[in-house]
């Protein structure tokens, strides 16, 4: 149920929160050795995708070690001619040209581990290059949680660089984007409440709230483009759908009123009615007073409040039973 004081209805898609999407590419070329996620796969943070081997990472990590062993040459020809200096047994030209050769040492290492960083290389990998033997095998892992929702790669397929992997989303939160006339707008506002509906699930309604409205009005069909984000963790609505949207705002005069399903009210010809699930197996008639009904919903305006929870599929045999014998097991009035 929801709050309801004037609404607009609108066709919609849902699609990927684009906040939480992402292509996953190499950043250097390499040759699939492993593959460890197909279509459809959930995946947590860092967990491992895929495996590949690169000549040219490989490459940069073994000039990196050789670095690293030439630096700690340098350091301790600069330690030695630096006690010597100053012992004025060594000239000053060996002193500076060992100054040099070791500050020399430092950049080449640190331009050689910038290079490892652009090429997707974490602190931690770096630093295990002094201890390990030199390998040209990398990960890819997942940035977020998230679905796979596309795979573009095969076992024994050469990547590019940058050219797609998998790509994942987080399917727990989707977008809708619908279009308001302009005439429209101004009932538009960040935070409003919308109602989606979708063919694969007649009898439910998704509740969302409008995070975005369009800067510009398309030319040709005088509308903008307003973006509404869903909880989705049910995981009910997929991506691609079509939506039925309805724009929930309020006006001067907006008030608290519940809105259920049509499905939900029943009537013994005197008294229109909800059942109110207390616990499993019971449940309780609650006579209520209706007003307007839009898009297959009613707006309760006396008799039900907006945090409670009614009866939808089943509610018909529900009020069967009652007919049959006045009040049925497990229900109570």
């Amino acid at each position: 149920m929801f709050d309801i004081d004037v609404t607009h209805k609108a066709t919609g898609e849902i699609a990927s929160n684009r906040d939480r999407f992402v292509i996953v590419s190499p950043r250097v070329s390499g040759v699939v050795k492993e593959l460890f996620v197909d279509w459809g796969d959930h995946v947590k943070k860092g967990q491992k995708l895929a495996v590949l081997d690169s000549v040219e990472l490989g490459e940069v990590r073994a000039n990196y070690k050789k670095a690293m062993a030439m630096l700690r040459m340098a350091k301790k020809n600069y330690s030695r001619e630096k006690t010597l200096y100053k012992q004025k047994i060594s000239s000053t030209k060996h002193f500076l040209e060992a100054e040099n050769t070791y500050e020399q040492a430092q950049i080449e290492l640190k331009a050689l581990k910038e290079k490892l960083i652009l090429m997707g290389q974490l602190e931690d990998d770096i630093l295990g290059i002094a201890d390990d033997q030199v390998s040209s095998l990398f990960i890819l892992s997942a940035p977020f949680d998230g679905t796979v929702i596309e795979k573009n790669v095969a076992i024994g397929e050469l990547k590019d660089a940058f050219t797609p992997v998998v790509t994942i989303s987080d399917l727990t939160n989707l977008w809708v984007w619908f279009d308001i006339y302009e005439k429209d707008i101004s009932m538009v506002q960040p935070g409003n409440k919308v109602m989606i509906s979708v063919a694969s699930c007649p009898d439910e309604q998704f509740e969302g709230i409008v995070t975005y409205i369009g800067v510009t009005v398309d030319e040709k069909t005088r509308t903008v483009k307003v973006r509404a984000e869903v909880d989705n963790r049910h995981e009910k609505l997929k991506p691609g759908m079509f939506a039925k949207v309805l724009l929930l705002y309020q006006s001067e005069k907006a008030n608290s009123s519940p809105i259920v399903p049509n499905k939900a009210v029943q009537s013994d010809g005197q008294e229109c009615f909800v059942f109110v699930p207390l616990h499993e197996g019971l449940f309780l008639r609650r006579d209520v007073t209706l007003g307007t009904r839009i898009d297959g919903h009613v707006k309760v305006t006396s008799g039900l409040s907006k945090s409670d929870s009614v009866v939808v599929k089943g509610a018909f045999l529900l009020k069967s039973g009652i007919m049959k014998e006045k009040f049925g097991e497990g229900c109570v009035h």
